[in-house]
C-alpha cells in the first residue's frame, strides 16, 4: 500500500493528516503539525504549495484527531514485556487485539491505533502508563505509516 492510500484511510477514520520532510518526524513550516487536513483536497492543495513535502512522510495530529495510539517501545525499555505482562495481571488474552490496526515502527516497537467515538472523551496523554507503553492523545504527533521514508 502506497502511503497516498494510507492518508485516505488515516482521513476516512477522522484523523487529521499531516506532511513532513523525507526522513523527518516534523512539519517545518509556520504552525508545524497544526498544518494538518482531513480533506484529501485541502492536503493536495497544501502539498502543491509546499512541494519538498511531496515525498516526505505522513504524519498524524492526534490533538485534532479522534485517534489515541499506545506506543509499545522496544529499544530503551521493553514495553512489549511490560504491555503483556499487563495483560496477563488483567486475564485479558493478546488475541484480543486482533482487530486493532497496528503498525511495527522503526525500532522494532509497535503503534496501535484506537478510534475514539464521536462524543466520547479522549484518555490522557500519558508517557509511561506502564513500563515502555505511552498513551499519545491530544499532544502527540505520530509518523504514519510508522517507517519512515
Amino acid at each position: 500500500m502506497d502511503k497516498y492510500q494510507y492518508i485516505r484511510q488515516y482521513q476516512q477514520a477522522g484523523a487529521y493528516v499531516f506532511m513532513a520532510l523525507p526522513n523527518q518526524k516534523y512539519n517545518a513550516v509556520e504552525g508545524g503539525f497544526n498544518n494538518s487536513f482531513s480533506n484529501g483536497d485541502e492536503l493536495r492543495q497544501w502539498i502543491n504549495q509546499y512541494p519538498a513535502y511531496r515525498f516526505g512522510n505522513v504524519g498524524i495530529d492526534l490533538s485534532k484527531s479522534n485517534l489515541v495510539v499506545v506506543d509499545i517501545d522496544k529499544h530503551e525499555q521493553n514495553g512489549m514485556a511490560s504491555i503483556l505482562s499487563w495483560f496477563k495481571t488483567h486475564h485479558i488474552a493478546p488475541d484480543t487485539l486482533q482487530d486493532t490496526y497496528i503498525e511495527q515502527t522503526p525500532t522494532g516497537g509497535l503503534h496501535a491505533f484506537y478510534l475514539i467515538p464521536s462524543g466520547q472523551d479522549k484518555p490522557k496523554h500519558i508517557i509511561n502508563a506502564i513500563k515502555g507503553v505511552d498513551v499519545l492523545s491530544n499532544t502527540a504527533v505520530m509518523t504514519a505509516p510508522s517507517t519512515m521514508t
